[in-house]
């Protein structure tokens, strides 16, 4: 089930490449490229490790993505997008800091319903919502003890459900600079899917995305 899960969103991510190459040149369609950064956590049940609390970590996301113009300032926006995910817990004993992180990545292909209040305009604030479906390529825990290298501990991407579905809301503002546009993006992924595989526990993601775009 995980091969078939991994071949199929390796399937759409080719086909989605490839249409972004094919359509560059059509009326209302602009293609572009994002980078940032996330800051991840889990809801899960129990919803403590060993007695710790999770934490929100720092990871990044970047990816690619097309908009294609509607009427009336509306517009569609899939995106393919590699996104790190997942929960932090931290300890301190005497002096040093311990740190155990659940990295969950994904890549993952959210579909936008973007609508923009100023679409003539040359900065253009927009709000967008839609869902998601995500491929996890890792899952496993790391330990880290300050001033120590970080290593891992186990690889439990057995244990991870495949497919993720979720759902997408955020902001984003875009500034015209000629035939490019520069675009700031704040948005929330929420998980609704149950990615545990053990019937006696659950995992949920909640996770920020901030990205910066270029698009033409």
């Amino acid at each position: 089930m995980k091969k078939v899960a991994r071949d199929l969103c390796v399937v759409m991510a080719s086909l989605f490449l490839f249409s972004l190459t094919a359509i560059p040149a059509l009326a209302g369609i602009n293609f572009g490229v994002k980078g940032g950064f996330t800051l991840a956590n889990i809801k899960s049940v129990p919803d403590t490790f060993e007695g710790y609390k999770w934490e929100t970590k720092m990871g990044l996301a970047g990816g690619v993505f097309f908009e294609l113009g509607l009427a009336k300032g509306f517009s569609i926006q899939p995106e393919v997008l590699y996104v790190q995910k997942g929960a932090k817990i931290s300890t301190t004993v005497g002096e040093l800091t311990e740190t155990l992180k659940l990295n969950l990545d994904y890549v993952e292909i959210p579909l936008l319903l973007k609508y923009s209040f100023v679409p003539g305009g040359t900065i253009i604030p927009s709000i967008y919502a839609g869902p998601f479906v995500g491929f996890n390529t890792t899952a496993k825990y790391t330990y880290k003890v300050e001033g120590s290298p970080e290593e891992t501990l186990e690889d439990v991407q057995e244990y991870v459900e495949n497919p993720e579905f979720g759902v997408a809301f955020g902001f984003s503002l875009t500034q015209k600079l000629g035939k490019m546009n520069l675009t700031l993006d704040a948005r929330y992924d929420l998980g609704i899917s149950d990615i545990a595989e053990e019937a006696e526990a659950s995992i949920k993601t909640k996770t920020w995305l901030f990205m910066v775009g270029i698009s033409f």
